[in-house]
């Protein structure tokens, strides 16, 4: 067995050297093995070339040089460049990231001061009050703070009796009375002393919107992994086609050659017409393996291209042309600690620190659910000072109020819904961080073994491919001796190809399960090249 992986190239080109094998069939018809000894007949080794005698099994097989490209071969590390910074899917989760800083941005807006007004007229004693005053609200302990200057102008003075100018206080808006000529200043401060003390709208709406831009960064992290993973998958299958291609071509290219060997020997009267007729239809069979090989690595170009783009962000199908000439060696799978991969890849996977901080959102919306069950009780105090000339007789310029509003729903229904409806979510989110560790410590076992299979399957193709070459390369040597049959060779040429396909696959399978097994890890997918 080889130690080496086996190259594609050398698939091909010792498929190639029945070529040459092909070509010393032109020469003399060859004498029935009956009437004369057996000729020593050119063998190919790996390389291509040929030497006397039948195939020698203790010979050690040597490498064939990688097939060279006319054009700059296309690596994994370029594939993923061009993901990294072109892919319309990244630019997306970018723009995602704004519209969370956006949203953070607006929900520190409600701490904004905000100018509030109003204008009364009283037409029964032609009366005229303008009003306007500044409220700032603060993150400490829901605290706001308001300063405001109120004038009236009239007949007689609006006084501050009624039970709707009381109820005013809580709207902060303060006392309306016209006591004064050039009206009055204000200033105070209203408290709430239990729900919305704690937590309310504004600091909750904060809290979440920020973990909402790191989730989002988490999100753009882990699109970026499963992009990654999905560009080398179609990488490896468009290496893998292309280079199977390349193996039915030179297939088809054997069939062609001996077909014109074969007519040579038939007009010599040599050989028997039949034979010529059923090499030209291995020619179409094999024609039409060709057919389905182009096919399978157009779609994988196609498929590449939805990752591989030029400076302008447009897909680029790459050709054959930028084919690598062989796949990388591989590695043996090392026997890693399972079990602490896994705890690593719980704290290092985006997408699960993203779900985190999913889990965080909603345990701030529970608690601001659950702060809303406690009743409403504010405490407002102002002082005021008034200006000009007092329309009252012994009236003091300087006064302060304080009041205590409360407001307690019956039976508390929103609440108790909007409480239940938080709990719910938050539960959802809990199943599902859950289902996501149980996913993440699936994939990385999963992905273990399959590197591992795809390991062995590539080491048993490669025995393979050795002994089918063998026995192809005899099977042709009794033919071109009179002792052998052309669909004997035919099976023979087949059954190689195949398992040099076979080879080819498992090698492919194999970069790609690693590349699943990094996406996996969280590591992200490390470039391997030819």
């Amino acid at each position: 067995m080889m130690t080496p992986t086996l190259r594609a190239a050398r698939s091909a080109a010792l498929l190639g050297a029945l070529l040459s094998t092909a070509d010393a069939s032109a020469a003399p018809p060859v004498p029935n093995a009956r009437d004369t000894a057996p000729l020593e007949v050119p063998v190919p080794d790996e390389k291509g070339e040929t030497r006397t005698g039948g195939p020698d099994p203790q010979a050690e097989p040597r490498e064939a040089a990688p097939k060279t490209r006319s054009g700059p071969v296309l690596t994994l590390a370029e594939v993923l460049d061009s993901v990294e910074k072109r892919d319309p899917r990244m630019k997306s989760a970018e723009l995602g990231i704004r519209g969370a800083e956006g949203h953070a941005r607006s929900a520190k807006g409600n701490y904004d001061p905000v100018l509030r007004g109003r204008a009364v007229l009283e037409p029964v004693y032609r009366n005229s009050i303008l009003d306007a005053r500044v409220e700032q609200p603060t993150p400490l302990w829901g605290l706001t703070a308001w300063a405001g200057y109120q004038v009236g102008v009239g007949r007689r003075p609006f006084y501050n009796a009624t039970i709707d100018t009381i109820l005013d206080i809580d709207d902060r808006v303060g006392s309306r009375d016209v006591r004064s000529t050039a009206g009055t200043l204000s200033a105070g401060l209203t408290l709430p002393l239990w729900r919305d003390r704690a937590i309310d709208r504004r600091r909750a709406n904060i809290r979440q919107t920020a973990m909402e831009r790191d989730r989002m960064q988490e999100l753009r992290d882990a699109q970026l992994l499963d992009l990654e993973v999905a560009a080398a998958t179609s990488y490896w299958t468009w290496v893998a086609n292309g280079l199977r291609l390349e193996i039915e071509q030179t297939l088809l290219e054997l069939a062609q050659t001996r077909d014109e060997a074969l007519s040579r020997r038939i007009e010599l009267g040599a050989l028997d017409p039949l034979a010529g007729v059923d090499n030209r239809r291995l020619i179409l069979d094999r024609e039409g393996r060709v057919v389905a090989a182009e096919r399978a690595f157009q779609h994988a170009g196609l498929q590449l291209s939805l990752y591989l783009r030029n400076s302008s962000g447009n897909p680029v199908v790459p050709g054959a042309e930028r084919l690598p000439a062989q796949l990388p060696a591989m590695a043996n799978p090392a026997a890693d600690n399972v079990e602490a991969e896994i705890n690593s890849a719980l704290e290092r996977r985006p997408d699960r620190r993203a779900r985190m901080t999913l889990r965080s959102q909603a345990d701030v919306e529970l608690r601001w659910a659950k702060n809303q069950r406690s009743p409403r009780i504010e405490l407002s105090a102002w002082v005021s000072r008034y200006m000009g000339r007092p329309l009252l007789p012994d009236f003091v310029r300087t006064g302060a109020v304080m009041a205590l509003v409360f407001e307690i729903p019956i039976p508390m229904r929103f609440a108790r819904g909007q409480l239940d409806a938080t709990r719910a979510a938050a539960a959802v989110v809990a199943a599902e961080l859950r289902l996501l560790d149980d996913t993440i410590s699936v994939q990385i076992r999963d992905g273990h073994q399959a590197l591992v299979a795809a390991y062995r399957r590539a080491r048993l193709a490669n025995q393979e491919v050795d002994l089918t070459r063998q026995l192809a390369a005899a099977e042709y040597r009794k033919f071109q001796l009179g002792a052998g049959d052309l669909i004997l060779v035919n099976l023979r040429e087949v059954a190689s190809a195949d398992a040099a396909n076979n080879e080819i696959q498992a090698e492919a399978d194999y970069f790609v399960a690693k590349a699943k097994l990094e996406g996996a890890l969280g590591t992200g997918v490390q470039p391997v090249a030819p």
